[in-house]
């Protein structure tokens, strides 16, 4: 559908908070993708792929500039009209049971940031953790921070700045890097704890279609657009990943 953008700014280096117009019909759930086509014309020709960073009256998406396309995005301004194919994908599901821990790295933060909203929401309490590689990354004003050069909060990944709060009762929701989330998934098997994690992917159709986006799972192959992105760390063979 076809949507204004209301918003496109700069919050970090790198990174970008783009908000556009939501319709009555727009609903998410955290863990949720939209797909992007980033201009009217076929270049780029692939739509981009975008977890949902907070839903209200605009559709948030938080993305980093790392390519033709999403420099291309961050050229938009408000009241220029954007295609956006969505809510896609399965997301997480919210449990009142457990002591839930919310770890991210990088852009992987996006969908926790929304995940957290709906925690809150609920008034249930989460932990918090986010990692970026340095001061000039970070893009959130709460949580517990780690900076892989120190410039601040905790020196080093986030995985070794949480590792102390995760238990038995534990429930952790990740995004982020691949080599992030295979540390967890290890962490979460000596500790005996539950996980589920947003894998990310290249994606051309976002809908099961392309085939483009397969993972291998201990059911056989799975697509992180529509089987995912929300997985039970249990069902990945990680060292396929």
């Amino acid at each position: 559908m076809q949507l204004q953008i209301v918003s496109n700014k700069q919050v970090s280096k790198d990174t970008y908070l783009i908000k556009i117009d939501n319709p009555e019909v727009f609903d998410a759930y955290p863990g949720q993708f939209v797909m992007v086509r980033v201009n009217n014309y076929n270049y780029p020709l692939l739509r981009r792929p975008f977890s949902i960073y907070n839903l209200s009256n605009t559709i948030d998406l938080l993305y980093r500039k790392v390519g033709e396309g999403t420099s291309m995005l961050s050229l938009k301004k408000p009241g220029d009209s954007i295609d956006i194919l969505g809510p896609l994908g399965n997301g997480f599901k919210i449990k009142s049971d457990k002591k839930l821990i919310l770890i991210g790295g990088g852009i992987g933060i996006a969908p926790l940031c929304f995940l957290k909203k709906k925690i809150d929401e609920r008034k249930m309490n989460c932990e918090t953790y986010f990692g970026f590689n340095s001061k000039d990354e970070i893009c959130v004003d709460y949580g517990n921070i780690a900076t892989i050069d120190g410039s601040f909060g905790y020196k080093g990944n986030v995985v070794d700045m949480a590792i102390d709060k995760i238990e038995e009762n534990s429930l952790i929701y990740a995004c982020g890097p691949t080599i992030m989330l295979k540390k967890l998934a290890l962490l979460c098997h000596e500790k005996k704890c539950n996980m589920e994690v947003s894998l990310e992917s290249r994606m051309a159709c976002g809908m099961g279609v392309c085939l483009g986006c397969a993972v291998e799972t201990k059911n056989g192959m799975s697509l992180v657009c529509s089987d995912g992105p929300v997985f039970d760390y249990k069902d990945i063979l990680w060292e396929k990943m």
